[in-house]
């Protein structure tokens, strides 16, 4: 298989590739930096970054299309979290895309199939981000510099194993069944392992191999990953244990929603949930306590199409960009249907995470949906019909100040936040979880009272405190964030006829999405070129 050779190009972890496009199809392990890269502490330092950057930038250059991937024909649009963005929004009516892409479009009418670009795209995107980890960990083993730096060489390749398990969870989650692929990997077609033995691996990775080495939570340098952020993810693998592994206890010993309930505890101890819901998704969110890993973005050293910079850009048009702060990058393309909206009727009026106007008001810069040509949506395809979500801005908290450029944006976009431990700790506890019920109720209404200003007049009661409201809730809070499809399949609402929302499956009014679609299908191009391959439902 094709092996990839990169040199490192400058410090802002902008790389030099010798090969032309850096195509990683089928899946490559044997992923190799040039050897002078890692002659100093420097060196390995800014491997790193360009491991992080990975999120957000797609290939070498920043802000042009070229992409580390030959997957998607479109470089800008194969970026790690522009592609798990729209997997796990598109299909849930929290955004629909106007582009009329032939890739897009099967996302969020839920029929794609292993033949769709993006499906194939995340997937390779998945395994390049484990071939990078993968190669800075065998690189890292040994050497004069990391006997020289054994402490700082010991918490970067804890790091490096952080955004490896990522990747893993977000495989599990979205595909099922993948290849374990390490740093000591040699086999050349890949064997996929089932699921279970999947999670147990994952789970033995963040427990006993990076946990240990990572600085304690809410102590690492702004942009890097500590415990905080592996403590997450355990709560969250655990949280969905029965989805991603077909048992509600696959780790030996140890009961699920039990684990959930001791990894959210050690992440509440540790963070603040910050009074200000705006300042989550503004330029000073570098600022916000509560947000336990924040991908950095920067107008002028992280050009990309990704991330915080894709949800702005595709959110909005030219009547919006002055409104969020990006008057040159207004795409056009992803609007929502009305189900944001309605969440937010079924509460009190005056929470702050629904304030909506109409595209004629003048804008207040606190609003976070617009209703433009109106709120129903008859046409997918036109962005002006339903919502337009401007939650995410290159603006200020305050709305004083715009990003230092009218294209790219500033704001860094929260991958982790402790209100979702907070609501996690809630779910588990109602789920069967070892933890206090009015502790469990208390960090929901911190969350509810957060929304109104800090108000906790319209705090519910135990009785209120259900699945069915969780649900709700989380949609109200983590709204094009990324959370919603894995969260409608842990409730049992993704598929079924009885949780409806418009253009659910494709159709105006709603309806049933087959059960199957709960995972994605592994790509026809991996089942052509790996032989060890298998597709993971039958109906694919």
């Amino acid at each position: 298989m094709k092996k990839i050779l990169i040199y490192l190009f400058v410090l802002a972890s902008i790389f030099t590739a010798c090969e032309d496009d850096l195509n990683v199809t089928p899946i490559d392990p044997n992923l190799v930096f040039g050897d002078e890269v890692y002659s100093s502490l420097d060196g390995y330092q800014q491997v790193l970054a360009k491991i992080y950057s990975s999120y957000n930038v797609a290939g070498q250059k920043g802000d042009n299309n070229e992409s580390d991937l030959s997957t998607i024909s479109d470089g800008g649009m194969s970026a790690y979290l522009r592609n798990y963005w729209n997997m796990q929004t598109l299909p849930t009516g929290e955004a629909m895309n106007a582009w009329n892409d032939n890739g897009l479009v099967p996302l969020q009418n839920a029929n794609w199939s292993a033949d769709n670009q993006y499906v194939a795209g995340m997937f390779y995107r998945l395994y390049y981000m484990i071939a990078l980890t993968n190669e800075f960990l065998s690189k890292s083993a040994s050497g004069s510099v990391v006997e020289q730096n054994q402490e700082a060489i010991a918490g970067m390749r804890a790091e490096a194993r952080l955004i490896r398990a990522i990747a893993y969870y977000h495989g599990i989650d979205l595909y099922g069944k993948l290849s374990i692929i390490d740093e000591n990997s040699t086999e050349q077609y890949p064997t996929p392992v089932d699921r279970k033995t999947l999670f147990n691996w994952i789970i033995s990775q963040l427990e006993d191999e990076i946990i240990p080495d990572l600085p304690a939570a809410g102590t690492a340098e702004y942009g890097h990953m500590d415990a905080g952020t592996a403590y997450m993810v355990l709560a969250k693998m655990y949280i969905n244990a029965v989805n991603f592994s077909g048992v509600e206890n696959p780790v030996d010993g140890k009961v699920s929603y039990d684990e959930v309930i001791k990894y959210t505890e050690l992440v509440n101890a540790a963070y603040t949930l910050d009074s200000n819901y705006r300042k989550l998704f503004s330029i000073d969110n570098d600022e916000c306590t509560g947000i336990i890993f924040a991908l950095a973005v920067d107008a002028s050293r992280t050009r990309g199409f990704s991330a915080s910079q894709y949800v702005m850009s595709a959110g909005t048009n030219g009547a919006l960009g002055n409104f969020v702060g990006i008057p040159s990058s207004t795409w056009g393309g992803n609007h929502a249907t009305r189900s944001i909206y309605d969440k937010f009727q079924a509460r009190p009026a005056g929470d702050s995470r629904g304030k909506t106007q109409s595209i004629d008001e003048t804008l207040d810069y606190r609003t976070m949906l617009v209703i433009n040509a109106g709120l129903d949506m008859a046409n997918p395809l036109d962005y002006t019909q339903g919502l337009n979500v401007t939650k995410f801005k290159n603006k200020s908290s305050d709305g004083t100040t715009s990003g230092s450029d009218p294209y790219f944006v500033d704001t860094d976009y929260p991958m982790f936040r402790l209100a979702d431990s907070y609501l996690m700790y809630a779910e588990a506890v109602l789920r069967g979880g070892n933890g206090s019920m009015s502790t469990a109720l208390g960090y929901v209404n911190e969350v509810i009272a957060r929304a109104y200003d800090g108000s906790h007049a319209n705090d519910i009661s135990q009785s209120q405190l259900t699945l069915d409201f969780l649900l709700e809730e989380r949609g109200r809070e983590f709204y094009w964030e990324g959370y919603r499809r894995q969260d409608l399949i842990r409730f049992g609402k993704f598929t079924t006829n009885t949780y409806l929302w418009p253009w659910k499956g494709g159709t105006q009014n709603g309806r049933a999405i087959d059960a199957y679609r709960v995972v994605y299908p592994i790509p026809s191009a991996e089942l052509a070129s790996n032989p060890n391959a298998s597709q993971n439902d039958d109906n694919y």
